[in-house]
């Protein structure tokens, strides 16, 4: 059965939450929010990349669409020679708003994500987008380094071959390493031929990154600035940094170059965040209440049980007791405690994907084991858990299901917080809050990413309302 509903138009329409969660009786508070629509620019991707507009793959996907304002504005300033601090939200483009500047000037560039198992779908929209116009880009890391040593590229052969290349991708572990091995002149440096040559530095996701973490990256900044000939620009992307004119005051100084701080707006659908509450004991009260005959006639029920089902302030007091009666009794009753799968179940018939994100992988894995119980053998492939313990090819079929529609839920404890994107995510659910709301905002950036979803939803369970 399919439970997402088309209006006019294509419109896709999701389970509405509130409907389910009424039916299992529980009470929750609900905020709505409107969607974004980001300002746009008047020229297309087409009108600066001309080559896109006869591509494949991502190039072909956004020929024909304008820039956002905050797009083309750090573009130009690119193109002015400044260093550039976009803060916008996730899934609003930030890896266009330089990378169009890169393809179009010929500009060698240095990319640092995190990780680069993270960065999975950046780095292949920016091959897709390399592709379509003959640049040659790769990736490098600790692990992928390995990978080129067993095909043989080793010492000069490996340098020469980063060298070559307009985009380089990697990490700051990697890049640490190899400016130490650099610094002394070692000939097991990896990048001995892109340092001098860098003319922009990118820092994509600086939200990943804790303070004393942004401070090593910035250090790592200025290092590799004294070691490289090249008076590179610097390119910052963030969703929520909170002084991005402080730091641009300290860019302008390892590099003399002026910083332009740009601000921009994701694209998102209306969104409802439910907050769950618990369970309504009236509504279970009244639930109950037909089995009054059931009850009076069993042998041994006392006084209280028979009393609470005929006054609510009563029940509300011995309701354990009463429920503990009508399940000896054989008597079906509704849950009270929270219990988060027997909301969940009720989204494997959305075409869109949900997400719960989890305070952990034992309880990702825990989750997901108990709603498979419940579940008939031909739904049980639509739940899958994804984590650093998940190999990185189960990882990335599991991606790719969610694309297909075969995955409908993921359970995650973070590694789908930030780059991946599905697409067809119409749901994050919350199993607790995250301690800091940098991270929530990480998880909420991923859904709502296609125009074709009317709206989405936000649900948290307070982790202390939970029995899991």
């Amino acid at each position: 059965m399919n439970n997402l509903r088309l209006i006019p138009g294509g419109v896709k329409v999701p389970i509405d939450s509130s409907s389910i969660l009424k039916s299992l009786g529980y009470d929750f508070y609900t905020i709505s929010e409107r969607g974004v629509e980001p300002e746009l620019a008047d020229i297309t991707f087409k009108d600066l990349i001309p080559e896109f507009a006869n591509a494949s793959g991502h190039a072909k996907a956004v020929a024909e669409k304008r820039l956002y304002k905050h797009q083309y504005e750090a573009f130009k300033a690119l193109l002015e020679g400044k260093n550039v601090i976009l803060r916008s939200g996730t899934g609003s483009g930030k890896t266009e708003a330089w990378l169009v500047y890169s393809i179009k000037k010929g500009v060698k560039t240095l990319v640092l994500y995190p990780t680069l198992a993270l960065a999975n779908d950046q780095i292949n929209r920016i091959r897709s987008y390399a592709q379509a116009v003959g640049i040659p880009v790769d990736a490098i890391d600790a692990k992928r380094r390995e990978e080129f040593y067993k095909r043989g590229v080793k010492g000069s052969r490996l340098r020469e071959y980063m060298g070559s290349l307009q985009i380089l991708i990697t990490n700051p572990a990697f890049l640490l390493m190899d400016l130490k091995r650099y610094a002394v002149g070692s000939r097991s440096t990896v990048l001995s031929k892109v340092i001098p040559k860098v003319q922009l530095v990118v820092v994509d996701e600086l939200d990943f990154y804790s303070p004393r973490e942004i401070a090593l990256l910035l250090s790592m900044i200025k290092i590799l600035k004294t070691l490289s000939p090249t008076d590179f620009q610097i390119a910052i992307l963030t969703a929520t940094l909170g002084n991005p004119e402080e730091l641009g005051v300290f860019l302008t100084k390892i590099n003399g170059r002026k910083t332009a701080v740009i601000y921009g707006k994701a694209f998102k659908v209306p969104n409802r965040t439910f907050l769950v509450l618990g369970k309504n004991l009236k509504q279970v009260w009244n639930a109950i209440r037909k089995y009054k005959e059931a009850v009076a006639s069993a042998p041994e029920i006392g006084k209280d049980v028979l009393e609470s089902l005929e006054d609510f302030e009563l029940f509300k007091e011995n309701f354990y007791k009463v429920l503990e009666v009508l399940d000896a009794l054989g008597l079906e009753s509704p849950r009270v405690e929270l219990e988060p799968t027997e909301i969940l179940e009720k989204y494997l018939n959305d075409e869109g994907v949900t997400l719960i994100f989890t305070r952990s992988i034992a309880k990702a894995e825990e989750l997901a084991r108990k709603l498979r119980h419940k579940l008939s053998e031909e739904s049980v492939d639509r739940i899958a858990t994804h984590h650093h313990l998940v190999s990185k090819v189960l990882r990335e079929k599991i991606e790719q299901g969610a694309r297909e529609g075969r995955v409908k839920l993921i359970f995650t404890p973070r590694t789908l917080a930030q780059g991946i994107d599905i697409g067809t995510v119409i749901r994050i659910v919350h199993i607790g809050l995250p301690d800091d709301v940098r991270e929530y905002h990480q998880r909420e950036g991923r859904k709502g990413r296609r125009r074709e979803i009317s709206f989405t939803e936000s649900i948290i369970f307070p982790l202390s309302l939970i029995h899991i």
